[in-house]
């Protein structure tokens, strides 16, 4: 197809989908009014250029669209692909973002396999992959990895497809992607840590995701892989978020409650202080004795009273604002 007939397909097919719609819900893809769940929000802060600005926007973008039509200047006779909105978007990446799945497949059908338009990114690195898992647009996403799409891409933060998929909870976007993949890649991909050092199943634990962690416990996710900044296990996360469900089926699926943080600390460790005594509990019974003793300024301090208590050599200790008991 001849480049000024798709550049111009592009743009019908974008004014057709935006006509009468509202907001882009970040989470779901789909155009709502209000509301919105703490995955939603996590998902719109990140993709402010692609989602949560289009929707205030839509009426310049197609106005800026149109200038550029080569009807209308037979003179800038570019190509589809050259075209960039001000959010580093192309053609793919608003057709996407606006659910216009004619106009994804229409491009895709001018592609070529692993066409390196496809593996574009925005100003927020995100690829076509990350806006389809966003969007939860499992179909296109499944459409872009046939085309050849790159998951190994990373957005803004360091999050693969995989990561985002994982972190907010959506299956079907982790089973396109496992189905696609070799047991090495699949395993690799699960291995790659972000930014902040989290690999897929330590996004899963901080979210709260019980049975996005199994599932990733069962494709072959490391249930020991230590976070580069403290050495911090999915186990140690579970017990920052004093999230005892989350901390007892770890435990039941092999997590080593004996790996030490960089300054030596057990997941049991990081009991002491907090709150949850049911998770204290649980973990001393399966961390080895002579880990149970964690030694400050020469100071020892030891796991002895019979009602849960743990004795201090301070007298001043406050966390998350309250005195501890001592």
């Amino acid at each position: 197809m001849a480049d000024s007939v798709l550049f111009n397909n592009c743009i019908d097919g974008l004014d057709q989908h935006l006509r009468g719609k509202g907001k882009l819900d970040a989470a779901s893809g789909a155009l709502q009014s209000g509301g919105g769940s703490k995955l939603a929000g996590l998902c719109e802060e990140r993709c402010d250029s692609g989602i949560g600005s289009m929707n205030e926007r839509d009426e310049e973008v197609l106005r800026e669209i149109r200038e550029l039509s080569l009807t209308d200047k037979p003179e800038a006779a570019q190509s589809w692909k050259d075209f960039v909105s001000e959010d580093g978007d192309t053609f793919l990446h608003l057709a996407i973002i606006h659910t216009a799945k004619d106009v994804v497949f229409q491009i895709l059908k001018n592609t070529q396999d692993g066409d390196p338009y496809l593996h574009r990114q925005n100003n927020l690195k995100q690829s076509a992959m990350h806006l389809a898992v966003i969007t939860q647009q499992t179909d296109v996403l499944q459409a872009l990895l046939w085309a050849g799409g790159d998951l190994g891409s990373r957005d803004i933060n360091g999050n693969s497809p995989l990561h985002i998929a994982s972190e907010t909870n959506l299956f079907a976007c982790v089973q396109i992607i496992n189905e696609s993949c070799t047991r090495h890649d699949i395993r690799s991909l699960l291995d790659s840590k972000n930014y902040n050092g989290l690999t897929c199943l330590h996004l899963a634990v901080k979210n709260r995701l019980p049975d996005m962690v199994k599932y990733l416990i069962q494709l072959g996710a490391d249930i020991n892989a230590q976070e580069p900044s403290s050495g911090r296990t999915a186990l140690h996360l579970a017990v920052e978020e004093q999230d005892a469900e989350m901390v007892s089926l770890l435990v039941r699926c092999g997590a080593d409650p004996n790996v030490l943080m960089y300054n030596d600390c057990t997941p049991y460790h990081l009991t002491l202080g907090r709150d949850n005594l049911r998770i204290q509990k649980e973990l001393i019974n399966v961390t080895d004795p002579s880990l149970q003793i964690l030694y400050e300024d020469n100071q020892m301090w030891d796991y002895e009273s019979c009602d849960w208590e743990v004795p201090f050599s301070y007298d001043d200790c406050i966390i998350g604002g309250q005195p501890l008991g001592y």
